[in-house]
């Protein structure tokens, strides 16, 4: 297992954050991590049972929670947005 930085925006902050992952993690740690870090910290925590999804950058199609981070073929610093599903 290794570190493996990302970069991470949570709906409702102003910028981009980096997350220390480890690359045997999952989208859906990292979307926990982030929250976890970022969440009722930087923003308003989310109302209890909200479901969040994570995409690429520049992409509209969300990550599957369960793609781990060294088989998704992301860049270190790869940038990621996590947002409430609608």
């Amino acid at each position: 297992m290794a570190i493996f930085p990302l970069v991470c925006n949570l709906q409702g902050d102003y910028g981009y954050k980096v997350i220390i992952a480890d690359d045997g993690d999952t989208v859906g740690d990292v979307i926990r991590m982030t929250n976890e870090q970022i969440g009722g910290v930087l923003v308003a925590p989310f109302p209890e049972g909200t479901v969040l999804k994570a995409r690429l950058h520049d992409s509209e199609e969300p990550l599957a929670e369960d793609l781990v981070i060294k088989d998704a073929g992301f860049i270190q610093m790869e940038a990621l947005v996590i947002y409430a599903e609608a």
